[in-house]
C-alpha cells in the first residue's frame, strides 16, 4: 500500500489527487485548514438551487448576493461568494505575513477549495511559445491539460484565439452573450486583418462553466446557486464522498522534511494547538504560490532567505463605446468574463497581454460616484452602462514589476515571517503602454475605446497569478526544482503549484496550475510502479 499525503485543497491539490484517484493500493490523505461557507449562507444557496427562480425568497437573495467589498485601499474590491468572505478569512495562515508597499494582504487561502471559490473561471492553456523556456514541452503538458479541462467542464467557442490557445477537449457552447460582446466580436470579424495588424486578437471567453445548465440568473460574480462554476472543492467533495480521499480539515502544515524513514509533515491543529507528525510515502505540497513558498523556506536549515516572486501583474481597464447597446437591468446575461482581447507584443506568441472583458453587472453600477447614484440619475447610469465594458488585464511576469521576497525563521512551531516589496510600484510597465497604444489605434474598428486616465495597475499579488520561487529547471539546485517539483534535498516531496512555474505568462493561470500538478503526480505514480 502506497500512502500519499496532499497538503492543500486548491486546483493543484485537485490535479494531484486526480492522478492517483483510480490507482489501486493507494491511500490518499488530504490535509487542509478547510474553511467552508457558513451554515446559514449554505442553506440559503441550497434553497435557491432547489427552487424555480420565480419562487426565490428575497431574504435568501439578499444574504448570498453581496457585491465585492473595498478592502485595504486596493483599487479593486475583494469578491464575496454567497455573501461570505471565507476564501480570504485568516485563521492563522496569514500570521507572520507583514507586507509593505501596498501589497495585497490575503495572499494565502485557508478555504476548502482555496481561491478557486472566487476565481474568474478562465481556462486557456499557456501558449506553445511559453514552454520554449521551460524544461517541459507543450506536448508533454497537453494530455494533462485535457484531464483538467474535462474535470472543469469547460465551455467556449472556436474563434480567432484558437491559433494561440488550441482547444484540447470538446467544448460545450457558451450561454448567449450580451449585446456589447456580440457587437465587439462582430466588429472584429469584419475588420480582423486591420485589427490583427496591430497585434490584437479578440475572441470569446473560455470558461470552467457548466454552460448547458446555465439559466442566466446573473449571479455568476456573487455565487452561482447551482454551483455551475468550477471549484476544486467540487472535485474533492466527490472524491471524499466516494472514499477515494481521506480528508482532514483544521490542520496547518508547519514544516516538511525527508529522513531515512521517508517524508514527514509537521502540522498543527488550529482548534487545539496540538502538533502532529504525518508520515507518507510521498508528499505533494499545494498550498498556493506563497503558502508553499513559506512552508518550504521554513523547512530548510537556513534562517533567512531572499528571492524574487514572479507575478503576472493585473491592471483595470475601463472601455467605452460610442454606440450604446443592450438594456442594463432588463437583459439576462451571465456575468462572468465574456470576451478576451490578446495583444502579441513581439508577434512570437510569447510576449502576450491578455484582457478579460466583463459585461454590465451590479458591481459596475455601484462603482459610479455618489452623485450619480441618486435615483434621479438612473437614466444617466443606464445610458452609461449601455456603453461601458470593464476589463481585467494581465502582463507576463517578465514585463511586470519585480517583487522581492524575504523570509525569516519563525521558530520550531511557527512558519517564517515574510516581507514582500514591489520595485518601482508607480512606474507604468512599458508593455502596458504599448498595448494601450495599439488598443487605441484599434478602437475605431471595434468601437471599444480605452479610458486611459482610469487605467490602473493593481497592488502587488492582487492578480493571484504569482509563483516562480522554486522554478522547474533542467539543472535543478538551490531554489530550483526538477521537472517533478523536487528540491535536490528531497526525492519524495513534490511542490505542485505556481511556486514551480519558471515564468508566469499573462494568459490564464489556474488551468496550468492544475494540469502541471496532474503531470507531476502522474510521473511520481509511475516511479512507484503504479498502473
Amino acid at each position: 500500500m502506497t500512502n500519499i499525503l496532499i497538503i492543500g485543497s486548491g486546483p493543484s491539490a485537485a490535479g494531484a489527487a486526480l492522478a492517483y484517484a483510480d490507482t489501486p493500493d493507494v491511500t490518499i490523505t488530504v490535509i487542509d485548514l478547510g474553511l467552508t461557507l457558513e451554515p446559514d449562507h449554505l442553506a440559503a444557496r441550497d434553497r435557491l438551487a432547489g427552487s424555480a427562480e420565480g419562487a426565490w425568497d428575497s431574504r435568501d437573495l439578499d444574504l448570498i448576493q453581496h457585491q465585492p467589498v473595498a478592502v485595504g485601499g486596493s483599487k479593486l474590491p475583494e469578491k464575496r461568494t454567497y455573501g461570505s468572505d471565507f476564501p480570504f478569512r485568516d485563521v492563522g495562515q496569514q500570521e507572520g505575513l507583514p507586507t509593505i508597499d501596498a501589497v495585497t494582504a490575503p495572499v494565502v487561502s485557508g478555504a476548502f477549495g482555496g481561491f478557486s471559490n472566487v476565481w474568474g473561471a478562465q481556462t486557456m492553456p499557456f501558449s506553445r511559445s511559453t514552454f520554449d523556456a521551460w524544461p517541459i514541452s507543450f506536448d508533454a503538458m497537453a494530455p494533462h491539460y485535457g484531464v483538467a479541462l474535462t474535470e472543469m467542464k469547460v465551455s467556449g467557442v472556436h474563434d480567432a484565439l484558437d491559433t494561440l490557445f488550441p482547444h484540447l477537449v470538446p467544448l460545450a457552447p457558451l450561454p448567449p452573450v450580451s449585446a456589447r460582446t456580440s457587437s465587439v466580436l462582430d466588429a472584429f470579424t469584419k475588420r480582423r486583418a486591420e485589427v490583427e495588424s496591430l497585434g490584437i486578437t479578440v475572441g470569446h471567453a473560455r470558461l470552467a462553466l457548466n454552460a448547458p445548465a446555465c439559466t442566466r440568473c446573473g449571479l455568476c460574480m456573487t455565487g452561482c446557486p447551482d454551483q455551475l462554476i468550477y471549484s476544486s472543492s467540487q472535485t474533492f467533495s466527490r472524491l471524499i464522498a466516494n472514499g477515494t480521499v481521506q480528508y482532514r480539515s483544521g490542520l496547518m502544515a508547519l514544516r516538511v522534511d525527508q529522513d531515512d524513514q521517508g517524508p514527514v509533515a509537521v502540522v498543527r491543529d488550529r482548534r487545539t494547538g496540538a502538533i502532529e507528525h504525518l508520515r507518507a510515502d510521498r508528499i505533494f505540497v499545494g498550498c498556493g504560490g506563497l503558502g508553499t513558498t513559506r512552508l518550504v523556506l521554513g523547512s530548510l536549515p537556513e534562517k533567512t532567505h531572499h528571492l524574487e516572486l514572479l507575478e503576472s501583474v493585473q491592471f483595470l481597464l475601463p472601455a467605452v463605446s460610442l454606440r450604446g447597446v443592450g438594456d442594463f437591468g432588463a437583459d439576462r446575461d451571465f456575468t462572468l468574463n465574456q470576451f478576451n482581447m490578446v495583444y502579441d507584443d513581439t508577434g512570437t506568441g510569447l510576449d502576450l497581454v491578455q484582457v478579460h472583458f466583463y459585461p454590465n453587472n451590479p458591481a459596475m453600477e455601484r462603482a459610479f460616484p455618489a452623485l450619480v447614484q441618486h435615483r434621479s440619475m438612473a437614466g444617466i447610469r443606464r445610458g452609461a452602462l449601455r456603453r461601458l465594458s470593464v476589463g481585467l488585464g494581465y502582463l507576463p511576469s517578465w514585463a511586470s514589476p519585480t517583487i522581492t521576497f524575504s523570509a525569516h525563521s519563525g521558530g520550531a512551531d511557527a512558519l517564517p515571517s515574510i516581507t514582500l516589496e514591489r520595485a518601482n510600484p508607480k512606474l507604468p510597465p512599458p508593455m502596458l503602454r504599448r498595448f494601450l497604444g495599439a488598443m487605441t489605434k484599434a478602437a475605431p474598428s471595434l468601437d471599444l475605446w480605452p479610458v486611459l486616465p482610469m487605467v490602473s495597475v493593481s497592488a502587488a499579488t492582487k492578480s493571484y497569478h504569482f509563483g516562480g520561487t522554486f522554478p522547474h529547471a533542467a539543472m535543478p539546485g538551490g531554489y530550483r526544482t526538477d521537472v517533478l517539483g523536487r528540491l535536490d534535498r528531497w526525492s519524495n516531496i513534490h511542490l505542485i503549484d505556481g511556486s514551480v512555474f519558471p515564468s508566469v505568462p499573462a494568459t490564464t493561470f489556474t488551468l496550468t496550475v492544475m494540469a502541471n500538478a496532474h503531470r507531476i503526480a502522474s510521473a511520481a505514480r509511475a516511479l512507484d510502479g503504479a498502473a
